[in-house]
């Protein structure tokens, strides 16, 4: 009898797809650590940079920074200006050419620009109806200010791309590019939080009360929902039932005081 070895043949192997996905883990926790190191060690670069400019130097930098005459005739505005005057006079905050000024569009919205610049949104003017709930969104908008946060974005933004252009010879950095965005939103978020805790503690100091601050946001909640929690990863704002939850627990510690000669909510 003559005996004929059978040829070897493949057999499914299940641990190769095991191993595969194992490689691919790691991979991605690796370029995780890398991005948040990246970011961590040029974000703190940024920053404080960012703190060492003066007022003066700010606003020379950002005096170019034009968004047209402002409608003095439109009492909507004529009302913000007034709270944003009232607000202005903290003794606390930065020493900054502080200046309001109003764009017409319809989405409701608030933003702060480098030098003392507050802009707000004919959206923004039809929502608000109390001088309190107004005082807070641009008590927010000053808390940036405060905190540089502006000028900290840009200068993030500036150093990250310049990071990525020198190592653009390395192959594909998209999966670092979009690592750093992600990262980046991330701050921004923790950014707006911040801002909100400033807004809250200006406006207690300048009202003694935080009763109907909130206005906006519950307004934008009413009308939106409650958002993703996984998609809110991918915003620059955190979820607006997040921030009304946190001020509320936040407000509840404030101290008791005696409030100004208005009502809270007062009608705008």
């Amino acid at each position: 009898m003559k005996f004929v070895p059978r040829r070897l043949q493949r057999t499914a192997d299940g641990s190769r797809g095991k191993a595969r996905w194992q490689d691919w883990a790691k991979g991605l926790t690796s370029v995780a650590l890398v991005v948040w190191l990246v970011y961590l060690l040029l974000g703190v670069a940024a920053d404080s940079v960012a703190e060492q400019i003066s007022e003066e130097t700010e606003v020379r930098w950002f005096k170019w920074v034009d968004l047209g005459d402002q409608p003095l005739e439109d009492p909507r505005f004529a009302r913000a200006q007034r709270v944003f005057d009232a607000l202005c006079r903290d003794p606390d905050l930065r020493p900054l050419p502080y200046k309001l000024v109003h764009l017409a569009d319809k989405r409701p919205n608030a933003f702060a620009l480098p030098g003392g610049l507050v802009a707000v949104t004919d959206g923004l003017l039809e929502m608000v109806d109390t001088e309190i709930g107004m005082a807070f969104v641009l008590a927010h908008e000053l808390g940036h200010h405060q905190s540089r946060h502006a000028l900290k974005r840009l200068g993030r933004t500036l150093v990250t791309r310049a990071a990525l252009a020198v190592v653009s010879g390395a192959g594909d950095l998209s999966m670092l590019d979009n690592g750093l965005t992600l990262a980046g939103l991330a701050h921004t978020r923790s950014q707006e939080r911040e801002a909100d805790v400033y807004a809250l503690d200006l406006v207690h100091r300048t009202y003694g009360t935080t009763a109907g601050a909130f206005e906006f946001f519950e307004r934008v909640h009413a009308l939106q929902g409650d958002g993703s929690r996984l998609a809110s990863m991918l915003h620059s704002h955190p979820l607006t039932e997040d921030r009304i939850a946190d001020l509320h627990a936040r407000a509840a510690d404030l101290p008791v005081t005696a409030p100004r000669d208005l009502s809270a909510p007062q009608a705008f």
